[in-house]
């Protein structure tokens, strides 16, 4: 039996890249499918506004002040 760098060196490396991307996605939708616990999807912005206050920043210009006085106390 082969495994799986002999098949992909001998066969899918030879494919299109159009070919190799429609493989991967039957192999990922395969393996999704097996693994029925797996957690309920969340969106990036679902997860930064989930988190506490003190770990998010909710505009970048309180980003870039919280960056600004950081970089201040290094040369103080």
């Amino acid at each position: 039996m082969q495994n799986a760098q002999e098949i992909y060196n001998q066969t899918i490396s030879l494919l299109p890249s159009e070919e190799k991307l429609q493989l991967a996605a039957l192999i990922l939708s395969d393996l999704a499918a097996v693994r029925p616990e797996a957690r309920e999807r969340v969106s990036v912005v679902e997860l930064v506004r989930s988190l506490p206050a003190s770990r998010g920043f909710r505009t970048s210009a309180e980003a870039d002040e919280y960056l600004r006085g950081e970089r201040e106390s290094w040369d103080h």
